[in-house]
């Protein structure tokens, strides 16, 4: 279908022009989607959703995914994160020890219609302003520049060929709205006998996923502990933990992180994975996605759950909300829409998505009344899950 036809179809302003269904139940979908999930951790896990409303939005990915659901697109589908909020980007090094910034998080990565990924990460900047207390114009500007930014790299990649698409990548030089992490250290998280046990039996099959270079690169080290590492926030409540590796010569340490993975939440909507183990599909996903994946990804299987397993990096770069200035996080913003069309275009086609978005900031200013409009609504929904029948904070 040629873009005009496209266009008329699906005009560019649809977005801008969501309204939320009269039969909405989020906090239904937030209680189905803790099904499962470990007791205690689901306690923590609201208690941070209830801290503020920007951390209720991170951790309400099956929300969004059933309002997108409603919305109309057009068609042209690629991987998606799944949770393309402004804090699941950030910066790691390669194999290469090269420091990049990209998409970081694939826990519900699937393949569906762009359009999704692009208001999931525009609807957190309004949102992402107003717990830093900044002017409304700011999350309002920072949401424009994510689309618009988006909007100019996808066409700049529609020109050149699949492979350059595939070897481009965003280095971190020049963004001060990141901050190095220090190493991870596993001595102060608290180790439990249920999660080592089944975390030792999942190990045994991850090595099998593994290419079988890395499998030689892995066997040089061994496993010297488990310690359980519950993480983030639409994530809390799955298992997770950390095996600390020692080589066997010089015992030099590794981390490697194992997490629980879980069916993602667009396959309601979108249909069920081709990949069995969930696992598999994050790390595929991943692959897909980002410019540089890390060595040590792998999936496996045990006790009846599924997981991926991914090295935790001695260089890592992450957001520090609390720090941010409001120009920072426009910039911020400019830069994720860049990185999240570099990862649509490596499985989609640019070509088609540049020809529909266009050369006019239509696009942009859709997506800035959509993100206006979904803030407010994301509002109504925190009050409803911080007071009231159905508070969710509670066992």
């Amino acid at each position: 279908m040629s873009s005009k036809a496209l266009r008329k179809r699906v005009p560019r302003t649809t977005a801008g022009e969501w309204k939320p269904a009269a039969a909405r139940d989020p906090l239904g979908i937030l209680e189905r989607n803790e099904r499962g999930r470990i007791p205690a951790l689901v306690t923590l896990r609201r208690q941070r959703m209830a801290a503020n409303v920007f951390a209720f939005y991170r951790g309400g990915a099956a929300v969004m995914a059933a309002d997108l659901a409603g919305l109309p697109v057009t068609g042209l589908f690629v991987q998606l994160g799944g949770d393309a909020h402004l804090m699941n980007f950030g910066g790691y090094a390669t194999p290469e020890r090269r420091l990049v910034f990209d998409v970081n998080d694939f826990d519900e990565t699937l393949q569906g219609p762009w359009e999704w990924d692009v208001a999931r990460l525009c609807a957190s900047l309004p949102l992402a302003a107003e717990y830093r207390t900044f002017p409304k114009q700011v999350g309002s500007m920072a949401a424009y520049a994510a689309a618009q930014s988006y909007r100019r790299k996808m066409r700049t990649l529609a020109g050149l060929s699949p492979l350059h698409v595939w070897y481009s990548r965003v280095d971190v030089q020049g963004m001060l709205a990141l901050e190095l992490t220090p190493p991870v250290s596993a001595v102060s998280l608290k180790p439990s006998d249920e999660v080592i046990g089944l975390a030792e039996r999942a190990f045994t099959g991850y090595r099998h996923s593994l290419p079988p270079f890395i499998r030689m690169l892995l066997d040089r080290y061994e496993p010297a502990g488990v310690v359980e590492h519950p993480v983030g926030v639409g994530s809390l409540g799955l298992l997770a933990a950390i095996v600390t590796y020692r080589s066997r010569e010089g015992g030099f340490p590794l981390y490697l992180q194992l997490k629980e993975a879980v069916a993602s939440v667009l396959e309601e909507h979108l249909g069920a994975s081709p990949f069995k183990n969930h696992g598999e599909r994050v790390v595929a996903g991943a692959h897909s996605m980002q410019a540089a994946s890390d060595l040590f990804l792998g999936w496996t299987s045990s006790d009846g759950r599924d997981y991926y397993v991914r090295q935790l990096r001695d260089k890592k770069a992450s957001l520090n909300i609390d720090a941010i200035s409001p120009k920072e996080l426009i910039d911020y913003a400019s830069r994720c829409g860049a990185v999240l069309a570099r990862a649509h275009a490596r499985s989609g086609h640019p070509q088609s998505i540049a020809a529909y978005l266009g050369s006019r900031d239509v696009f942009e200013r859709a997506m800035v009344r959509f993100a206006q409009t979904y803030a407010r609504v994301v509002r109504r929904d925190y009050a409803a899950f911080t007071a009231g029948p159905g508070d969710l904070r509670r066992p």
